[in-house]
């Protein structure tokens, strides 16, 4: 009991910190949304603040922190001609400090797997960052409503996995499975474009979804390597990992896939490094 209080008056004691979604005014919205929902995933994650989602609320007019909170976040997205822009902008503090971080990324895809990164150094506040200019979002705020439709947002907003059991049913919409049933319990199957069935645990932590693959691998889930490599990554790769969020209709599991990626010679594996990448299942 003494643990749990503790737990929530520290938890109470963080700052908190206004998130609403990521602005453009020239991408595509499935993107949009994809890198938004992402984004605030890698904020949920850091533990020296106290999350407030407001993804489906306007910004304050002046984008000023919200009352009864201590700092705001904002950003846009942007199309460059080298790429996409991303700028994020962290407001407020006991100074009132506004801090301002921006890359430009090859393309979305470079957006979603290493923007992490970018998120992190926005509010380490022990890492200094260049004195902002205007913001980017508060000069193009007249072109477009940064909320098109409030009911979708709120639809599509992603929140933490309270029940495993209610997940029971088929999912889709990964590359390369053709269909994922999540069972009670705690259990599932995958099914492989492959032919390939594999065992799937589900558990919750830290608010996280984790879906992991369960027993043994099979050469038939490495079908994009040749034979002989197949048959040595079953033995070096780890298992499959998703970790996700659901959205509020209950319709949508959002997060990332940890892999691996597999540099042979068409005989032997050569190197093996480390991958994350955004996916979504959708319930069927």
């Amino acid at each position: 009991m003494f643990f749990f209080l503790s737990s929530i008056v520290y938890a109470q004691s963080l700052p908190s910190v206004a998130v609403f979604s990521l602005f453009s005014n020239d991408l595509n919205d499935n993107i949009s949304m994809t890198v938004d929902d992402l984004v605030y995933s890698f904020i949920r994650e850091l533990r020296t603040y106290r999350i407030v989602d407001m993804r489906s609320d306007s910004p304050p007019l002046d984008f000023g922190v919200p009352d009864g909170t201590d700092y705001a976040f904002f950003g846009t997205m942007t199309s460059q001609p080298d790429g996409i822009k991303l700028e994020l902008v962290l407001k407020g503090g006991p100074f009132g400090v506004t801090r301002l971080i921006s890359r430009v990324y090859e393309n979305s895809n470079r957006i979603l797997l290493e923007s992490r990164i970018l998120v992190r150094d926005l509010f380490d506040q022990s890492i200094r960052l260049p004195d902002p200019d205007e913001p980017v979002f508060v000069r193009n705020r007249q072109e477009k409503p940064i909320v098109t439709d409030t009911s979708t947002l709120e639809e599509k907003a992603l929140v933490s996995v309270t029940n495993i059991d209610s997940l029971a049913g088929s999912w889709r919409g990964e590359d390369g499975i053709e269909k994922i049933m999540l069972l009670r319990g705690g259990r599932g199957v995958a099914v492989l474009s492959s032919g390939v069935s594999l065992s799937l645990e589900v558990i919750v932590s830290n608010g996280d979804l984790i879906v992991r693959q369960k027993g043994s691998s099979n050469p038939r889930q490495f079908d994009n390597l040749p034979d002989p490599v197949a048959k040595q990554a079953v033995n070096v790769a780890p298992p499959l990992e998703w970790r996700f969020l659901i959205s509020k209709d209950q319709k949508t599991l959002s997060g990332t896939k940890k892999t691996v990626i597999i540099k042979n010679d068409g005989k032997n594996i050569l190197k093996m490094e480390n991958d994350e990448r955004p996916v979504s299942w959708v319930r069927d």
